[in-house]
């Protein structure tokens, strides 16, 4: 037979229910409003200043010199991935997967758009078979023409591309994700692409699918503006686009790629390769 335990510790574990259901409501109701009143011009800069403020991702800090994750490592090391050659880094951060792109022999291109963390990036690549340039992902489309701050991108070769870890998801509008991808092709239209995303099923669960839908009629009565189901916020990094598996294969083929390899379990990412 079981012990009667002591009242208190049920309230205690009461307390923590309730604290737990009030974060995940404070959460909720402060990812709907700067969904809801933020304009789209403005994601950006929050999530731009969200990043300048973490050291950890400097040379150093305690996300860069954890390294390479697991699936990364297993997918530069997978057969899609070449062994060598010259790859193309964007959203480069403070260096962390360029230091490991560089140990393994490659001769990397990368550009970050955030000055503070670029200083980092810029750190690692002193010395070595590396240059960092300054430029962000709206860059792409007009490199391809040879124009803007990553003009020179046009006139190398690459081997392979990386998009640094979870950049993507930060374009917070679905024709930023085409046109990147596109612009992208065309830079390296033989070179297979490595990218990571967030998973939207990770994070509608449960109740709080039907809050959030709820707060959406509500805030917008009252003016808030419509965006696309993927858009959300997280603290620490800013606005994020949540993606589904299909979208991922949309947005492959709708670039020129078809979808080599697709992973969920670890942190969602794949490897893409161009089409013929």
């Amino acid at each position: 037979m079981s012990r009667r335990l002591p009242r208190w510790i049920g309230a205690v574990e009461a307390i923590d229910r309730a604290a737990w259901y009030a974060y995940r409501t404070t959460e909720i109701v402060r990812d709907e409003l700067l969904r809801a009143y933020v304009d789209e011009d403005l994601r950006g800069d929050v999530t731009a200043r969200a990043y300048a403020r973490q050291s950890g991702y400097l040379p150093g800090g305690e996300r860069f010199e954890e390294g390479l994750f697991a699936w990364e490592a297993r997918a530069l090391s997978g057969p899609r991935f070449p062994a060598s050659g010259r790859v193309l880094l964007a959203a480069a951060g403070g260096g962390r997967e360029l230091r490991a792109l560089l140990d393994r022999g490659h001769t990397v291109t990368a550009f970050e758009p955030s000055a503070f963390l670029r200083v980092g990036a810029e750190a690692v690549a002193r010395g070595r078979e590396a240059r960092v340039l300054e430029g962000a992902y709206c860059d792409l489309p007009a490199a391809v023409d040879g124009r803007g701050p990553l003009a020179s991108l046009r006139d190398e070769r690459f081997d392979a591309v990386v998009l640094g870890w979870g950049s993507l998801t930060h374009l917070t509008r679905p024709a930023e994700h085409r046109e990147t991808l596109e612009a992208v092709r065309a830079l390296a239209p033989r070179a297979p692409l490595l990218l990571s995303f967030f998973l939207r099923k990770d994070r509608e669960r449960g109740r709080s699918v039907a809050a959030r839908r709820a707060l959406r009629r509500v805030l917008g009565v009252l003016g808030g503006r419509a965006a696309p189901d993927g858009v959300g916020y997280e603290q620490g990094g800013g606005f994020v686009y949540w993606f589904t598996a299909l979208e991922v294969h949309e947005l492959a083929m709708a670039a020129g790629y078809r979808v080599e390899t697709l992973e969920l379990a670890s942190f969602p990412h794949a490897i893409l390769v161009p089409h013929g």
